[in-house]
């Protein structure tokens, strides 16, 4: 470590961690598999192997083996007690890394500026770390530290400390990024969705056989009733919290294809968090408010294709159930696709 850097075991007896980091925190953890649908900071940073991915503040805490979640799904660590993480503080010339490594292979680095290492100490409340949406200085990476790093307590040897300081310079500093660059980066898709399985066009595809079998059905049941069915069908992109789903206003055939159309040609929504994060405080609802629609309109899409086409959209969407499997099997089964 180079001389003007100073790494002590961490002041911090308690670390608090509210809802919007943690949000970004499970964002990318969830979203990691695509890193195109991710913010920059997240993008550089690699998957940690965790065998259940939390989806949800009560199941991070415990990955993260926090003491306690808040009726506001804020996380508390008692860093003095927990054998789980290790904390150190880095000191390089008036900014301080405040540097938490979890057992899990998750850390959380939080930045202060004061020109004395004693004043950052010193503006400690109640030796408790805040980190809050308006922190724009941390950022969420993934260590690959063995577990002999973890387990000593307030009892860790000098070269210990020195060693998680040396870690974090070398390994985990070079993939951080520059905090404010959230509002300027470069995005890597401009589209508000992304399918991380199958495409719009082959989910099109599936939906127009549908509705023309649908009216078939619909003229097969009562060949004097009404065989229109509405072109008009929506979406809802994945997110965080939901997987992709489909929408139709009356037909249960169309929405029982639909569906699981839906799972081979499933769109997420790409993130947008991090400046809303900011602008919208702790109170902003990024599940709610970031879950892009599709709306589609086969109308367009049908007006010109030929009868002999509308006719062997049947066969086509027999063929392509067979091959989803049991769910597919049951939709033949239930609607008699097969007679």
């Amino acid at each position: 470590m180079n001389e003007a850097f100073v790494c002590k075991l961490s002041p911090v007896k308690t670390l608090a961690v509210s809802a919007a980091p943690l949000r970004e925190l499970l964002n990318f953890l969830i979203y990691g598999r695509h890193a195109e649908l991710l913010t920059e900071r997240a993008r550089r940073q690699p998957v940690p192997a965790l065998e259940k991915i939390p989806v949800t503040v009560k199941e991070l805490k415990n990955t993260l083996k926090a003491e306690k979640c808040d009726k506001n799904g804020k996380l508390f660590f008692d860093c003095a007690a927990s054998r789980d993480q290790v904390a150190v503080l880095l000191d390089n010339h008036g900014a301080q890394f405040w540097i938490h490594y979890f057992l899990c292979g998750i850390g959380l680095v939080n930045l202060s500026f004061f020109s004395r290492l004693a004043s950052a100490e010193g503006a400690l409340t109640n030796q408790t770390r805040n980190v809050t949406h308006g922190s724009l200085e941390y950022q969420w990476f993934t260590h690959e530290l063995p577990a002999e790093f973890f387990g000593g307590g307030d009892e860790i040897a000098d070269a210990t400390i020195k060693k998680l300081g040396d870690y974090f310079i070398e390994r985990v500093n070079p993939t951080l990024v520059y905090p404010y660059s959230i509002y300027t980066e470069d995005l890597k898709i401009k589209e508000p969705y992304k399918f991380v399985l199958g495409s719009l066009e082959r989910l099109t595809e599936v939906l127009v056989w549908a509705r023309f079998v649908c009216e078939g059905l619909k003229i097969k049941r009562d060949p004097n009733g009404k065989t229109y069915v509405s072109p008009h069908m929506t979406i809802n992109c994945g997110n965080l919290k939901d997987m992709p789903t489909f929408e139709h206003s009356t037909e249960t055939f169309v929405n029982a294809v639909g569906a699981l159309a839906v799972k081979e040609n499933a769109p997420y929504t790409v993130l947008r968090e991090g400046f809303g994060r900011r602008a919208g405080g702790e109170s902003y609802d990024w599940a709610r408010k970031n879950k892009h629609r599709i709306f589609l309109n086969l109308e367009q899409e049908n007006k010109d294709i030929p009868v002999r086409l509308k006719i062997a959209a049947h066969g086509r969407l027999v063929n392509w159930l067979k091959e989803q499997g049991e769910e597919g099997e049951r939709i033949i089964k239930m609607w008699g696709l097969g007679n």
